[in-house]
């Protein structure tokens, strides 16, 4: 570990992944190098519980909102792509005498891709919630469910022994494996809830984290226990607890423990690497790679491309999924252990795995360049792809404003352009927000406005003015869109939401017309209420903030919650949400008025309603409810959840 530091120090200061470190530091120090660790059994028991930790932080990502939002690339391309990839190495390995066995194997290892490498990435490259970004994510998700089968077919097949054959083990390991799921799924709901519950009323940061230790090694141990994967138990731990409101915080305690035991098991796979087989075997492991990551990126891109992407945004997508993985080293590991592949095919492929891990964030990099040369090598305009950038044109507009990013500040200030009348178009990327507005008849469309040809389909060119207001604003991404912007329409004002000044005046050089810090508005706000609090008569603009303030303020707390990535967030039980909801027949609601739900004691508040294209802000009590009406409720989480309960089933 005191090797895998330096190394790894190194390796990060090359902006290169930590775990390719742990690999080099065991292969070093392991048995095949220096000879000063031999690859001992305590080792490798040890290790496999940071691959445990991984499956039961992947389960608790796996909540039943997240899978519905991402289901069509979740399904169509993630599944797609696993079941090509997967059968095209079967047959590559079985053209090459490989046994079934040993031919599944090593197939699921080369068909998954690496999710520590690519997110983490991405997340520097702040492209996580781009086009290319989403569709990654929503493969390498599928990935990682994909792995769970192998995780009981591999194992199965090395446990088939005498006159048990290996379908037989396989169909007994799935039975045993659901009814374990079922068992796990009513205790996550009528047990584990209230253990937490309980737990947490303790307020004892170490009982919560010792209850969350036990739930993964129990639920490991069970799994084991019926001639299961450690790992597969953990994964459906992490599901079961996945919808209930301790996910966060259970993640947040397990991910120094995930970590640190990752980092062990890549060190215990290092361990049995020799070194020495990059040199043995180059033309097997060049051939191996090239036609690894080649395969890959085109079976990912055409996936992508017939399902809708641009031909600019698959290729991206397929260059950032075109390595190896760490589960791809597990199943290795695991085939290794079982005696079902041999030591020399496992050193050429746990290479392979390794190098394509290694030259993947130089891939992940130079995405958009390589991808722009092969388009342009191709003839395609990326203009072209307009589909990929805005779900739906909208109609054509004069004098409207555009709105990128439509998260809170973007949806105050539509709130206050529809009080106005005034005309907008709404642009984000998060579909879970998207949709939510969509169904409200709000006029936001999926579109990145970095782009000319979404600028141009939302009518930049007749615009009256442009917002730049995204939630987490980026110098570089403002830059861009200031760039393209500009571009196309000289005279159009601009205003420019920033974090705060330090690029004032780079922003004000690229065409922005104002610059608003968030940190100078609310230093602003805090001096005038300092200066009232110290006896200075407030002068008349005061006079009006404080009429925002009574009037206006809780008509806009409340906007769309959207989709989270990468990072913990945790909710004030007071906080305000709109929620679209839209009535169908079947549905209590239907035929019933909202005097009826306020007389029933149902704490509903409606934000907005809309009936066939046509919205009001204050539906009458006596409004009968139709199939096909859009309610916008406001309110906290918890009260939405009750009135919809209500609208369904009474």
């Amino acid at each position: 570990m005191g090797l895998a530091i330096v190394i790894v120090s190194v390796l990060r200061r090359m902006h290169m992944p930590p775990l390719l470190g742990y690999l080099i530091a065991g292969a070093c120090v392991g048995p095949q190098g220096l000879g000063w660790l031999e690859s001992k059994e305590e080792i490798r028991y040890i290790a496999e519980f940071g691959v445990v930790f991984l499956l039961f932080s992947i389960g608790l990502e796996l909540s039943l909102s997240k899978l519905i939002s991402m289901r069509r690339a979740l399904l169509g391309l993630g599944g797609m792509q696993v079941l090509l990839c997967t059968g095209a190495a079967l047959f590559a390995a079985k053209l090459l005498g490989i046994s079934w066995p040993a031919a599944i194997a090593i197939s699921g290892a080369l068909a998954l891709s690496s999710t520590a490498v690519a997110t983490k990435q991405l997340v520097e490259q702040d492209e996580l919630h781009q086009a290319h970004g989403k569709l990654s994510l929503a493969i390498l998700l599928f990935q990682d469910l994909a792995a769970v089968p192998f995780l009981i077919i591999v194992p199965a097949m090395a446990g088939a022994v005498g006159d048990v054959s290996v379908g037989t083990l396989l169909l007994e390991r799935i039975a045993i494996g659901t009814l374990i799921f079922l068992i796990m799924l009513a205790a996550g709901r009528w047990l584990l809830r209230p253990l937490f519950h309980h737990i947490a009323q303790a307020r004892s940061s170490e009982l919560f984290m010792l209850t969350a230790l036990l739930v993964v090694l129990a639920s490991a141990f069970l799994t084991e226990h019926y001639g299961l994967s450690a790992a597969l138990g953990a994964f459906l731990a992490g599901v079961m607890l996945a919808e209930t409101e301790y996910a966060h915080q259970i993640e947040s305690d397990i991910q120094p423990f995930r970590d640190i035991l990752l980092g062990l098991f890549f060190i215990s796979v290092g361990l049995v690497f020799d070194p020495h087989i990059v040199q043995k075997e180059w033309q097997w492991i060049s051939a191996l790679l090239l036609s690894l990551i080649l395969f890959k990126t085109v079976v990912i891109a055409f996936l992508a491309k017939i399902a809708g992407s641009g031909l600019k945004t698959s290729i991206r997508t397929g260059l950032i999924l075109a390595q190896g993985g760490e589960f791809g080293l597990f199943l290795l590991a695991v085939a290794l252990e079982q005696k079902i592949i041999d030591t020399h095919t496992s050193q050429i492929l746990i290479a392979t795995l390794v190098i394509s891990m290694a030259v993947s964030p130089i891939l992940i990099r130079n995405s958009a360049k390589i991808a722009q040369f092969i388009v342009e090598k191709l003839n395609k305009k990326v203009s072209a792809d307009i589909d990929d950038e805005l779900a739906v044109p909208p109609r054509t507009l004069e004098n409207h404003v555009i709105i990128c990013g439509y998260g809170r500040v973007g949806q105050t200030l539509a709130r206050f352009l529809e009080y106005e009348n005034i005309p907008f178009v709404g642009l984000d990327l998060d579909p879970i927000r998207l949709k939510e507005a969509r169904a409200a008849s709000e006029p936001v469309f999926y579109g990145d406005p970095s782009q000319e040809n979404v600028l141009l389909a939302a009518g930049i060119h007749k615009a009256r003015i442009l917002i730049i207001a995204f939630s987490n604003p980026v110098s570089k991404q403002t830059l861009n869109i200031l760039k393209k912007v500009r571009r196309l329409n000289k005279e159009i004002p601009i205003l420019v939401r920033t974090i705060d000044d330090s690029e004032l005046e780079a922003l004000q050089i690229a065409g922005a017309t104002e610059v608003i810090p968030d940190k100078l508005e609310s230093s602003l706000m805090l001096a005038s209420h300092m200066l009232i609090l110290l006896g200075t008569p407030p002068e008349k603009a005061q006079q009006q903030i404080w009429e925002v303030k009574a009037n206006r303020y809780k008509f806009l707390r409340a906007v769309f919650e959207g989709e989270k990535i990468g990072h913990l967030e945790t909710t004030s039980k007071e906080k305000h949400f709109l929620h679209a909801v839209e009535l169908t027949e079947g549905m209590h609601a239907i035929g019933r008025t909202l005097e009826e739900f306020i007389a029933a004691g149902a704490p509903i508040k409606i934000s907005s309603f809309s009936r066939k294209g046509y919205k009001c802000n204050e539906p009458a009590p006596h409004t009968l409810f139709q199939s096909g009406d859009i309610l916008v409720l406001e309110g906290t989480k918890e009260d939405i959840y009750l009135v919809e309960e209500k609208l369904l089933q009474g």
